[in-house]
Parts: structure tokens; C-alpha cells; sequence
């Protein structure tokens, strides 16, 4: 028989997850606290929104231009929103990608833009493993035990 798609329907997924080790980034962890990163795959909205990033960042500079008088306000703007007018197609995608696919630490966009300029080898690799998980699709959920009775 073939794909069972009722099957498929009551079934549960969830993310998979992943814990990246960053002994680079010791210092910005409590002593004697694991020095991970816990990420999870993107669901397909999530990584269509990391795939178009590149195209807003030609979007969001054009808005920045009409909005600023002049250049140093204008480089002001971007640098509160964490974009650069060099900042690849590629960067802005896995800038996008770590901040909704890392679970802890939570990282908005300026730190992940700090994080990538400041230790691109550990941004690569977060992002890397960021997109094999969500490359395997999602997990099957395991079904959760039923609860035993109590007595009074």
C-alpha cells in the first residue's frame, strides 16, 4: 500500500533539535553552564521568510534612503536594524534563520548580526546545523503517556 495520508493527517510532528557546542563564546556563558546553543529546523513559512530576506534588505534600504536626510542618518538607521549596505544576500538569510531557529540563547537581530561579525565561524556553524534539521523535515512527535489514576 501506498502513503497513508490519513495516517499522516493524525500524526504529530515537531521540530528537531540540535545543541551546537560554542567553546569560542565561553566567556558570555555562567561558570560551570554548558557552552551550547539549543536550535531546532525552520518550518517552511520560517524558511521562506530566511530565503526572502535578501530581497527585503534591498527593500528595507531603499526605505532607509527615503527616510533619511542624510547619510549618516541613514547609516544610523541601518545599523539600529542590523543590516549594512554590504551585508550579502547570503548573511541576511542566516541572520534571519538564527534568530527564528535559535531556541536558547534567544537572540534578536542586532546581537545575531553581532554574533556573525564578531565570530563568523561559530554564526556558520549555528546556521549550518539550523539548515540540516530543517533539511530533515520534521520529527515525529513521540505520543505522550497517558497519566495514571490516583486514588483518594
Amino acid at each position: 500500500m501506498g502513503f497513508d495520508a490519513a495516517k499522516f493527517e493524525r500524526a504529530k510532528f515537531e521540530p528537531r533539535r540540535s545543541r551546537v557546542a560554542v567553546p569560542a563564546l565561553a566567556a558570555f556563558f555562567e561558570d560551570g553552564e554548558e557552552v551550547v546553543f539549543d536550535v531546532r529546523g525552520l518550518s517552511s513559512n520560517e524558511l521562506h521568510r530566511a530565503l526572502e530576506a535578501g530581497k527585503r534588505q534591498g527593500s528595507i534600504e531603499s526605505i532607509v534612503k527615503a527616510l533619511a536626510a542624510s547619510g549618516d542618518q541613514a547609516q544610523a538607521l541601518r545599523k539600529a536594524i542590523g543590516l549594512t549596505n554590504d551585508t550579502p544576500g547570503e548573511i541576511a538569510k542566516r541572520l534571519e534563520m538564527l534568530v527564528m531557529g535559535c531556541v536558547s540563547p534567544v537572540l534578536e537581530l542586532p546581537a545575531a548580526v553581532k554574533l556573525a561579525e564578531a565570530f563568523p565561524i561559530e554564526f556558520l556553524s549555528i546556521t549550518n546545523t539550523i539548515s540540516e534539521l530543517t533539511g530533515q523535515g520534521y520529527a515525529l512527535g513521540e505520543p505522550r503517556a497517558a497519566s495514571q489514576p490516583t486514588t483518594a
